[in-house]
């Protein structure tokens, strides 16, 4: 069959170029990886390496993965008549409804007939396994002890060299167990952790982890028997359910719907890694999230002050959203970005900052007006 056109598509499977792709597990020889103590500070000089990249570049990359300008599809009205003509009325261009799949409908492997199943089918599923709000409570863990966790998987997964979506799963994983158990201490918190990116890594990549290199690059503080028994409890306790989607899957999605370019996503995908940091966030949906990021994006790098009027009638058909129901979402997004840059967790911020993503967490336009005016709004209280 003939290799068709994409625009959007093509490059979002570009994601994970930097994740080598092996039939056994991938980790750099032994002494070349930094082992990290239980729950240890992350200690990798982030900030001289930070400093470093900003005196070289004053801003994002213009050419490492960015696409160019995207294709435009054709524009058809709820009724599939053309928006083209001058004569309709005001009233009739507001419902017009763009389809993002036009060009894709004859592609097989884009099942577009089953597209808006599936993604009914994945909102139903983040309500069907939700994180609660302020699940920590009453916890042994603690918000800080968990930020701490994450920001050493990040690390974890880039010294691996694993796909995007094994870390967001694992951290969903993560976020899941410690609702369920609330006698995870300091002490197994890291167990925890790396326990939940095996099972996340079985789950997504192509190969089988090999313990050995995660019981490493834990400075042997747990033992191979310690794992296996921390993976029975955490499958135990979440049922298998490994389904509930992350909001990446919702970010390529509603991207594609704003045919946005890659620097868009790229800066979408660092929003949502960033999320993933901030305890405060765990609870919000994915796709909530995503639709957030989405918008956020696209009004940072095209410097579009009226955020509403990028949340388009299209986005809000196929999203379900609209935008009031994102826009809280929006504003701690940018509190994130705003932060970033003093966070103590700088493993997210440096990983965007490399060719790979464009060095997107370094671009100049994350400190412009927009982020100004967002952040000048306070906080939700959490």
């Amino acid at each position: 069959m003939a290799q068709r056109h994409r625009t959007v598509e093509n490059s979002l499977n570009q994601e994970n170029m930097h994740a080598k792709v092996a039939t056994k597990a991938v980790i750099p020889p032994r002494g070349t990886v930094p082992k990290r103590t239980a729950l240890g500070d992350v200690n990798l000089s982030e900030a001289n390496k930070l400093s470093n990249v900003n005196s070289n570049n004053n801003g994002m990359a213009k050419k490492d993965g960015v696409m160019g300008p995207p294709q435009v599809l054709p524009k058809k009205t709820v009724t599939g008549v053309s928006t083209k003509n001058s004569s309709e009325s005001y009233s009739s261009k507001q419902i017009s409804i763009i389809d993002p799949d036009e060009n894709t409908k004859n592609d097989p492997q884009m099942v577009t007939e089953y597209i808006a199943d599936i993604f009914n089918y994945l909102l139903e599923l983040e309500c069907k396994f939700p994180i609660r709000k302020h699940y920590l409570q009453g916890h042994q863990s603690s918000p800080k002890m968990r930020a701490i966790l994450v920001n050493w998987l990040i690390e974890v997964h880039m010294d691996f060299k694993l796909f995007v979506e094994t870390l967001f799963l694992c951290i969903a994983i993560v976020d899941r167990y410690l609702q369920e158990n609330i006698y995870i201490s300091c002490a197994s918190l890291q167990l925890v952790g790396i326990t939940a990116m095996i099972i996340a890594r079985k789950y997504e990549q192509t190969y089988y982890p090999d313990l050995d290199d995660y019981v490493y690059i834990c400075d042997d503080t747990f033992s191979k028997t310690q794992i296996v028994q921390m993976e029975r409890d955490i499958l135990e306790k979440l049922n298998f359910n490994l389904g509930r989607p992350i909001s990446l899957h919702f970010l390529r999605r509603y991207n594609k719907i704003a045919q946005v370019r890659m620097d868009h996503h790229t800066l979408g995908k660092y929003l949502l890694e960033l999320a993933l940091l901030e305890y405060d966030m765990s609870h919000i949906r994915p796709s909530i999230q995503a639709a957030a990021a989405c918008c956020l994006s696209i009004g940072i790098l095209n410097e579009i002050m009226d955020l509403p009027k990028i949340w388009t009638p299209t986005l809000v058909h196929y999203t379900t959203y609209k935008y009031s129901d994102i826009k809280i979402t929006i504003v701690d997004l940018a509190h994130l970005i705003a932060k970033a840059e003093t966070s103590k967790h700088q493993m997210s911020r440096y990983k965007y900052s490399t060719p790979v993503f464009a060095k997107i967490s370094l671009s100049s336009k994350l400190h412009g007006p927009l982020i100004r005016k967002l952040t000048s709004t306070p906080l939700t209280k959490k």
